[in-house]
């Protein structure tokens, strides 16, 4: 088993969630999960929506396990309010502006989801122009960066190309610190926040509870429905009869 734990450290090989049956051995008297499935980190971003799920044993001891590697749907995009919003002008304004702007109906409940609804796009449309895509910002800005330095290179930078080459710099400090701080206030991992901004450990971490948190079956009435579309009308129905 020492020499098992190696290897999986030594190959960075991590385990999938299995959704379904808690344990994967019995034998009437003891329970204990015995099967898993180890993945690499390239193997998982190559099938970002698999899913491990168990099976009914048969005449076997062990509980089959099943791996789709398609079988998680992707959602629409969420909602994220960025803490450096409110640092920016026009936030305020944009808000007060969409709130207000939101019709007023009987239901308090419909009222409230309306103007959560138009104050959301609304703000979206405002990062969008005043702030932008940070991720392409900055790749356009190290390209056309790298390209003057080449051409300095070869031969000396006029005036204006010096000063759009120091103007760049600075830019792209600018952004990488903004992305760098976007990526940290999204992974929800505390230690990351006083070390380095990983990228590929963000990801990872982001699928893992993507794929743990996946509702993969619903039970209504004693049947079992795996359908998206059936799985989402249940829950939607649940709760407007709480409500």
């Amino acid at each position: 088993m020492g020499r098992f734990r190696r290897l999986t450290n030594d190959l960075g090989l991590k385990e999938i969630p299995l959704h379904g049956r808690k344990f994967t051995w019995t034998n009437n008297h003891v329970s204990v999960k015995l099967d898993r499935v180890l993945c690499s980190v390239e193997w998982e971003e190559l099938f970002s929506n698999s899913l491990l799920q168990s099976a009914a044993s048969d005449d076997s001891d062990h509980c089959p396990l099943i791996l789709g590697m398609n079988d998680i749907k992707p959602g629409k995009r969420r909602f994220h309010f960025e803490s450096f919003w409110p640092k920016l002008e026009g936030l305020q304004e944009a808000v007060e502006e969409a709130w207000n702007s939101a019709p007023i109906v009987p239901c308090p409940f419909e009222t409230l989801y309306r103007k959560l609804h138009a104050t959301s796009k609304k703000i979206q449309g405002w990062s969008q122009k005043n702030v932008g895509h940070v991720k392409t910002q900055l790749g356009l800005a190290r390209e056309v960066l790298h390209q003057l330095e080449i051409a300095q290179d070869g031969c000396a930078l006029t005036p204006i190309e010096i000063w759009l080459r120091n103007s760049l710099m600075k830019h792209t400090l600018a952004l990488s610190s903004l992305l760098r701080t976007i990526r940290r206030l999204r992974s929800r991992i505390s230690w990351l926040s006083h070390g380095d901004a990983n990228t590929a450990l963000f990801h990872a971490q982001a699928r893992y509870r993507k794929r743990k948190n996946f509702v993969a079956q619903l039970m209504l009435d004693g049947q079992v429905y795996t359908d998206h579309e059936k799985k989402a009308e249940i829950i939607d129905d649940f709760h407007s009869n709480l409500l």
